[in-house]
């Protein structure tokens, strides 16, 4: 990979970050989503590309989509019988919290 991609792509990573981070809600997968956006782009066929501010803008939307979907989806389907969060106990363990 040439580092004149690695420019090109780095002139729109500011825009693409914002708007991965008001998609998402979370600048850790908003970043994620950005460095997926850039490997797309690294293999892509660059020369069908009119506008790359408007393909890489729609790549990274196509995704933080694709990433809600599947949050909801892996929130919506739990499998098994549900298990509250483990909390530390008065002794420093994980486990359940005392019964009164």
């Amino acid at each position: 990979m040439t580092s004149a991609i690695a420019d090109e792509f780095e002139s729109h990573r500011p825009r693409l970050f914002g708007l991965a981070y008001r998609l998402l809600g979370s600048a850790e997968e908003a970043e994620d989503t950005v460095q997926d956006a850039f490997l797309r782009f690294s293999g892509a066929d660059r020369g069908g590309i009119e506008h790359l501010g408007a393909w890489l803008a729609k790549v990274v939307t196509n995704l933080c989509l694709t990433r809600l979907t599947s949050a909801r989806a892996r929130r919506e389907t739990y499998v098994g019988s549900w298990l509250p969060e483990p909390v530390v106990t008065s002794d420093g363990t994980l486990g359940p919290p005392p019964l009164p």
